[in-house]
This record gives C-alpha cells, structure tokens and sequence, in this order.
C-alpha cells in the first residue's frame, strides 16, 4: 500500500538520489534538499510503499503574496506507472490551498509532455515558453492554477 506523508529526515538519502536520477545535471545539490527540507516542513512530501521512498514532491509559500511553489517532483523508476506524480501533486495543492495560497505556480520543461498532462488534469494552465528562465539557456514554461481562495 502506498502513503503519501510528510518527508522524514531519514528519507532525505534516498530523495536526493531520485532528485538526481530524475534531474541529472539539473538536480538540486544535495545540501539544498537539506536545507529545503529544514525550511519547508509540511510542503515536503513522499510517497512510501513498505517503507522505502518512492516518489517526493517539494512546495513553498510565498507568504506575501499568498503564491504556492511546486519546486521539484520526482518518481523513482520503480514507482512509475502508479499515478504518484498527479498524487504527490494533489496532496501539495491541497496543503498549499488550506495555507491559503491564493495561486499555485510551477515550472516545467516544454518538452515534458508527461508532466505536462499531468498538470493540466490538476487544471494548472499555461504555455508560454520563457528562454533562460534558470540562466541556464534552457526553456521553461510556467503554469499557474487558481485556487480561489
């Protein structure tokens, strides 16, 4: 059975290893899913089967202006095909919306057309393609969902 819960400390090892298969190159260094971890408390989320992580979705609260992030969302090979990203994003829609972020913003390569779907069955819109959105001369497209708070 899979549960979705909020990311332990002992569970950052094998994060970073799917944040790094997931990402490769582009994956967050390894002391800043640390220090993310230290500062994001229930926008960190994993999904477990039998104790072993297989999927995490990281968010933040822009307290100003009451906009939800979704950061990074990684499913480990092994998890695949079980529906844990659209799930894993639920949950943190749901979080993020009880804090009331008024709007929930994330950024996701064009090409992605995987993940893509998978926002928009969340209803996340957007297509814009934005050039060196990361000053890393790679494209992005930001998509937003309304959250009618």
């Amino acid at each position: 059975m899979i549960t979705i819960q909020r990311a332990q400390l002992q569970d950052l090892e094998s994060i970073i290893a799917i944040e790094q298969h997931v990402f490769d190159t582009d994956s967050y260094p390894a002391f800043v899913i640390r220090q993310l971890f230290d500062i994001s408390g229930h926008y960190f989320l994993v999904a477990k089967e039998d104790n072993s992580v297989l999927g995490y979705v990281l968010g933040g609260l822009n307290t100003e202006n009451m906009q939800g992030w979704v950061l990074s969302l990684g499913v480990h090979q092994d998890g695949r095909g079980k529906g844990l990203g659209k799930q894993l994003t639920e949950q943190l829609v749901e979080v993020l919306k009880t804090a009331n972020a008024k709007e929930i913003a994330l950024t996701v390569y064009p090409d992605n057309e995987a993940a893509i779907k998978i926002y928009k069955h969340l209803g996340f819109e957007g297509d814009v393609v934005l050039d060196n959105y990361f000053l890393d001369n790679e494209d992005r497209i930001i998509m937003t969902l309304k959250t009618n708070q």
